[in-house]
């Protein structure tokens, strides 16, 4: 077991291989680790592709050191996985509305032009 790495520590780690539970890791004195997929972001993770690739470095906190000297690691700490939560985008309800429009809904601004040169023609045929 590495004596030298503590609970709480924060270390530079490289992603050697991903699954669906999470990212296996090596410290760059080999001794292995586990990010799990829930100790990613707070937010839920469908996808680990979309946060970690092999061979990428990053800054991960040691949550516990089991009795092969293994670590088991988390991101929730790192400011890039911080900031990416408050960046998520969140949709609004106009924003809901203005996605129908593809499925053939138009607002108000893009109709009433419309409209009106439609009822400009029925008013000059009916001679109203």
């Amino acid at each position: 077991m590495n004596n030298h790495y503590q609970i709480g520590q924060h270390v530079k780690v490289k992603v050697t291989g991903i699954q669906p539970y999470g990212a296996f890791v090596e410290t760059p004195d080999n001794t292995e680790g586990l990010i799990h997929i829930s100790e990613i972001m707070n937010d839920y993770v469908h996808n680990l592709n979309r946060f970690l690739s092999e061979g990428q470095i990053v800054r991960a906190k040691i949550l516990s050191i089991d009795e092969e000297g293994k670590l088991n690691l988390s991101l929730k700490d790192n400011d890039y996985f911080k900031n990416y939560e408050r960046k998520k985008e969140k949709k609004s309800v106009l924003d809901e509305i203005k996605e129908t429009e593809k499925y053939g809904f138009q607002t108000l601004e893009e109709r009433l032009p419309v409209w009106i040169a439609q009822s400009k023609k029925m008013i000059k045929e009916n001679k109203l």
